[in-house]
């Protein structure tokens, strides 16, 4: 499995590059070289959701995660309407609080036409709806 680093056009040609010139493949290994471009395609959605989802994880886990607002609001909004790593950029939003951190999940919790999808719109007004009771789920 490849690191998150390592997935971009130019890792993928070093890597088939690197497994042409071995002498002997199996089978299995012959048809990753063969395939190895729609395998990546199909990866990288799922790398990337991975690896927003420990970040906004990793960032509720602060004991102060509001003061990330001034940067991390705008990227966790645009990550549910991207549907990347959207449930926990909701639980981060939440943990943060706030004016701004409450202005996207209102946004984002409108139903139908809002920009996130209707799962992530559900997950956002649920999340208002625990603000309002003064819980955040952490």
């Amino acid at each position: 499995m490849p690191r998150t680093s390592q997935v971009t056009w130019a890792g993928v040609d070093e890597l088939v590059r690197e497994w042409r010139g071995r002498e002997k493949l199996y089978p299995l290994q012959r048809h990753v070289v063969d395939h190895v471009e729609v395998v990546m395609l199909a990866l990288i959605p799922f790398l990337r959701d991975d690896t927003a989802d420990s970040v906004f994880r990793w960032l509720a886990l602060d004991p102060d995660p509001g003061r990330f607002a001034e940067w991390a609001v705008e990227l966790a909004e645009r990550c549910v309407i991207e549907d990347i790593g959207a449930d926990m950029a909701i639980e981060l939003l939440g943990a943060m609080g706030g004016t701004e951190a409450r202005a996207a999940l209102e946004r984002l919790s409108v139903k139908p036409g809002g920009p996130a999808s209707w799962d992530n719109a559900d997950a956002a007004l649920g999340m208002l709806a625990d603000l309002g009771n003064g819980r955040t789920r952490r």
